[in-house]
């Protein structure tokens, strides 16, 4: 297993993890995570400039992590991982 695929495997567990523990396991949404803690769920993918760059949006399907912009402007895309 490479880096890469390590990171993603440790997002798509602490997404899993998070949504059964908080009774989302049965909807379709998007956990946001920053540095490894989750910062919320929404139902569907928000604008990117909503986050700052480095939060990862992980679905059952996907990752994409915010890039570019800035924290205070947000992030300018999401990016596929």
């Amino acid at each position: 297993m490479n880096f890469n695929e390590s990171i993603r495997q440790k997002l798509f567990a602490i997404a899993r993890d998070w949504v059964e523990e908080n009774g989302y396991a049965s909807k379709s949404g998007v956990v946001c995570i920053f540095e490894g803690q989750v910062q919320g769920w929404v139902k569907e993918l928000p604008k990117p400039a909503d986050w700052q760059p480095g939060v990862c949006a992980v679905s059952n399907k996907y990752i994409l992590l915010a890039v570019g912009g800035d924290a205070v402007n947000g992030a300018r895309e999401w990016r596929s991982m």
